[in-house]
Order: C-alpha cells, then sequence, then structure tokens
C-alpha cells in the first residue's frame, strides 16, 4: 500500500494510472489519490524546536555520570594507600614466594601438578625453533619444560648455561655403593629366574621323550 500511495503522490502522474483513475476502479486508490502531495507538504517536528532537548536529555544524563565516574577515579587515585592494604600486600608476595617453593618441592617429589602440566607444554617462537639444530630444539625443550636439576636434565641445563650448581647432579660414594649393590642383586636374581626357567623347560621337554617312548614300546 506504501508503493501505491507514493505512486499516487508523484507528480506527474503516469498515464496508465490516470487513466484508471478516471475509469471509477478502486475507489481507495482514487481516496489516496486526493491526499496532498509530498511536494510542499508540512511536517510535525518531532527531532527538534521544543522536542530536541527531550531527545538529548538521557544523552547528557549519561555523560554526566561518565564524568563523576572519572571524577571519582582520579580522586581515588590521589588518595594515599591504606597501611593496612599495603600490609595484606606485603603478606600476600611473601605468601606467593612460600607457595612456590612448596610447589616445586611437590614436584621434585614426583607429583604431577596444574604448573607441572602447563610447563610440559611450553615452547618457543616459531621463527626461533627455526633457526636450531634438532638438537639444540630437542636441548631448549628439556631444559625449559624440566623442573629437575640432576642428571641427564642438569647437565643440559648446564651446558646451556642455567644457574645449576655443578654439585647438585653428582652423587656422593655411599649413594654409589648403594645403587651398585642394588643393581648386582637385581642381576643375580634375575639370572637366577632365568637359569630356573632354562632347567623346568629341559625337564619338561626329557619327561616327554620317556612317555614317549614306553608309549610306542607297549
Amino acid at each position: 500500500m506504501g508503493a501505491v500511495s507514493r505512486l499516487l503522490r508523484a507528480s506527474p502522474s503516469p498515464i496508465w494510472l490516470d487513466a484508471f483513475i478516471k475509469q471509477g476502479m478502486g475507489t481507495n486508490i482514487y481516496a489516496l489519490r486526493s491526499q496532498p502531495r509530498i511536494k510542499g507538504a508540512q511536517f510535525a517536528h518531532v527531532f527538534s524546536d521544543l522536542h530536541l532537548t527531550e531527545w538529548l536529555a538521557p544523552l547528557e544524563s549519561h555523560l554526566e555520570e561518565l564524568q563523576a565516574a572519572f571524577q571519582r577515579d582520579a580522586e581515588r587515585a590521589r588518595r594515599p594507600t591504606p597501611p593496612n592494604l599495603i600490609y595484606q600486600l606485603k603478606a600476600a608476595r611473601r605468601e606467593k614466594a612460600a607457595n612456590k617453593m612448596r610447589e616445586r618441592e611437590r614436584e621434585a617429589r614426583g607429583e604431577v601438578l596444574s604448573a607441572t602440566r602447563h610447563r610440559s607444554r611450553l615452547g618457543f617462537p616459531a621463527s626461533v625453533l627455526a633457526r636450531w639444530t634438532p638438537e639444540a630444539r630437542k636441548a631448549n625443550l628439556l631444559a625449559r619444560r624440566s623442573v629437575g636439576l640432576v642428571g641427564y636434565v642438569g647437565q643440559v641445563k648446564r651446558k646451556l648455561g642455567y644457574n645449576v650448581p655443578s654439585e647438585e647432579d653428582q652423587e656422593d660414594k655411599a649413594t654409589r655403593e648403594a645403587l651398585d649393590n642394588l643393581t648386582e642383586t637385581i642381576r643375580k636374581t634375575n639370572q637366577s629366574r632365568r637359569d630356573s626357567g632354562a632347567r623346568t623347560m629341559q625337564t619338561g621337554k626329557d619327561g616327554g621323550q620317556g612317555l614317549r617312548v614306553v608309549t610306542a614300546a607297549a
């Protein structure tokens, strides 16, 4: 209906539309044709004049609230820090350091924490990895993802320049002797089990042959 109204108000009107109206077809369309044209028509002022202040009032109110919030932020920034808040901040920093130490101790005992999983996913930028050889890439990733300071990890970290004391990955003579004794005990136990198994298999074979011989003679 809106399109028809625009056609009826057009000046000059299309010939076919004038003929349609003159033939008396469509009373409602003829009624629309009698409405004033858009050209030179007067519209009521809704967004200007007396109504402009009403439309701008919500925007100005919001701007005033923003300005008041900025002023409160500036006042808080100029206000000195309360002593109790400074004490809480210092206590939190000390507690953070203690928590990190306990976390490293738990990881050293073999526990897998969220920090351990996060560290295992650490890496380097692709541009850096592209410049390294496969051996250097493996060493750097191992040093970054591992928390240990002894053994192979300690050697790799020391070679890469990490601050690892030289005695951290060394073992004393008593520990070395205990490890050697344990290794020898395990070796003897494994050898004894292999010998016992071999003798059992040989006995089974001999018994089976004797049974076949007796059966054939019968």
